[in-house]
C-alpha cells in the first residue's frame, strides 16, 4: 500500500485529515479513491492502516482500521552534517542518507565549496531537500523524516548544540586514525555527529578548528572519495559499528 506523512496534530480519535503535498501526491499522482486503503504514519513513531472515506481539492479524510508502533529506526542518534555539492549531488546524500537511518541533516558551506547561493536559492534548495527526505522516509519505510537544517556555515557548525557523543570529521590528510580506532574508545555511543566536506575537502585551518570544538579527525581508507560517496560510506559504516546494520 502507499505510504503517506501525516503529522499526529491532524489525527483525532480514528480519523485523519491529509492535505497539502500528501493529498495532491494522493490524488493526482497515484490517483487514489474513496474506499482505497493507505498506509500513514504520523511524527510520533506510529503507523496506521487506512481507508479513504472522502477526496475534494482542498482536503481528504481518511478512517484509520488499525495502528501499530513500527520498530524501524536505529537506536544511534545520527546527525550528518555535509558540505554544499553541485548540483543533484546533495539531493543523493539526503536521499541516501534517510535510507540510512539519519535523523538530522546539516548542510554547510565552507572554504572549499564551490556552490555560492544567495538567501532565495538557500531557501528553495533548503524546501527541495526537505521534499527528497519525506519521499526517501516514506519510501524506505521509515516513521520519522530527517530534519534537513537550514544552510550553515562550518563555524556555525561547529558550535552548534548537538547531542552528547561522537563528533567526528572526515579528512582526507588525516593518516593515521580510521573509524574502526574511534569505535575501540567509544563503543558504547549512542549518538554520533559525522563531518563529510564539499568536493575539494577539509582545508587545514578548518581541521583545526574542528579539532578545537572536540571532533576527531577520521579516513575513510587510502583512495580519496567523491563527497557524495563518503558521506554514504560514512554513515554506512557507523550503522554497522554502532547502530543496526549488520
Amino acid at each position: 500500500m502507499a505510504r503517506f506523512f501525516l503529522p499526529s496534530r491532524q489525527i483525532h480519535a480514528n480519523r485523519g485529515t491529509i492535505a497539502g503535498q500528501e493529498l495532491g501526491h494522493l490524488r493526482k499522482v497515484l490517483r487514489l479513491k474513496p474506499g482505497d486503503r493507505i498506509t500513514v504514519f504520523d511524527d510520533t513513531g506510529w503507523e496506521h492502516e487506512a481507508v479513504i472515506c472522502s477526496l475534494a481539492a482542498a482536503q481528504g479524510e481518511i478512517e484509520i482500521l488499525s495502528s501499530r508502533q513500527a520498530q524501524r529506526e536505529s537506536p544511534l542518534q545520527i546527525t550528518l552534517a555535509a558540505g554544499l555539492t553541485k548540483g543533484e549531488k546533495f539531493e543523493f546524500v539526503v536521499e541516501k542518507a534517510t535510507e540510512l537511518g539519519v535523523q538530522t541533516i546539516v548542510p554547510f558551506t565552507s572554504t572549499y565549496a564551490v556552490p555560492k547561493l544567495d538567501e532565495r536559492k538557500i531557501a528553495s534548495r533548503t524546501e527541495r531537500w526537505r521534499k527528497i527526505a519525506l519521499s526517501a522516509a516514506k519510501q524506505c519505510g521509515r516513521t520519522v523524516v530527517p530534519e534537513v537544517l537550514p544552510l550553515c556555515t562550518f563555524q556555525e557548525l561547529l558550535i552548534r548544540p548537538s547531542h552528547e557523543g561522537v563528533k567526528l570529521f572526515f579528512w582526507e590528510q588525516e593518516a593515521a586514525q580510521s573509524l574502526d580506532d574511534v569505535y575501540k574508545k567509544h563503543r558504547d555511543a549512542k549518538a554520533v555527529t559525522l563531518a563529510i566536506g564539499p568536493e575539494g575537502g577539509f582545508s587545514s585551518a578548518e581541521a583545526e578548528l574542528a579539532r578545537a570544538q572536540g571532533f576527531d579527525s577520521v579516513q575513510l581508507g587510502r583512495r580519496i572519495l567523491r563527497a557524495e560517496t563518503a558521506a554514504v560510506t560514512a554513515l554506512s559504516l557507523a550503522q554497522f559499528l554502532w547502530g543496526d546494520l549488520g
